[in-house]
């Protein structure tokens, strides 16, 4: 279901402080076996890539805590499916999943979201800084959506402010159905248009949201 490889350096910094630094690889072949195996079973359906995380913190390997942190993350998976999560069943898994977008919001996502998102492809970067994981550019991109993640997550206190944007994917079917009808030759210049600006019809119907609050419960408004 997955490998990993590490490696790792026990030594003393110029100050005189102990630090601990590792470096991990995890190769997944199938990401939904692998939670299982960990005490995650039924969250995800399939899923295949790699994590790197570089990670470092003051004090000796078995001191290991939140508080003290510090490094960089970096995913990248492909083609699998969140799982309807129970309660508790992972609280990092359950920002990821979204699934309590649609408890929030009511345009259409619960099928999406609440009943398991499918998803082609998870990427992006994250650093740690004292237990708080913050990104730019994560991106979960599937069939029926596309999501960007922008904001924090306070492990220590299990605490979240992100922004969640929600692509909903509809340019081609829009540009070929729609135009391609009246017309073609507009009909195919705007699906052209429409590829190689960066699909401007999706974003032109995009919905943002800032989730805040615990990981638990946590308190989503949109943003008009």
């Amino acid at each position: 279901d997955s490998s990993l490889v590490g490696e790792g350096m026990w030594s003393s910094t110029p100050a005189g402080q102990v630090q601990t630094q590792v470096n991990l690889v995890l190769d997944i072949s199938d990401a939904g076996n692998m939670l299982g195996r960990f005490g995650y079973p039924n969250t995800v359906k399939g899923g295949n890539g790699r994590l790197t995380a570089n990670l470092s913190w003051l004090g000796t390997p078995d001191e290991f805590s939140y508080a003290i942190l510090n490094g960089t993350l970096k995913l990248n998976t492909d083609k699998g499916r969140f799982l309807k999560m129970n309660q508790g069943a992972g609280k990092l898994l359950s920002v990821l999943s979204l699934q309590d977008l649609p408890k929030h919001i009511s345009l259409g996502f619960t099928d999406v979201f609440s009943e398991g998102f499918q998803f082609d492809n998870i990427n992006g970067n994250a650093t740690i800084k004292n237990g708080v994981i913050e990104t730019q550019d994560f991106h979960i991109l599937g069939s029926s959506a596309k999501v960007t993640l922008k904001g924090n997550v306070d492990l220590n206190n299990e605490t979240q402010n992100l922004r969640v944007r929600i692509f909903p994917a509809i340019g081609d079917s829009v540009s070929l159905i729609g135009l391609l009808a009246i017309s073609p030759p507009v009909g195919i210049g705007l699906l052209l248009g429409n590829t190689l600006l960066g699909n401007p019809l999706d974003k032109m119907v995009s919905f943002e949201y800032n989730v805040s609050g615990t990981l638990n419960n946590p308190n989503v408004v949109r943003i008009k």
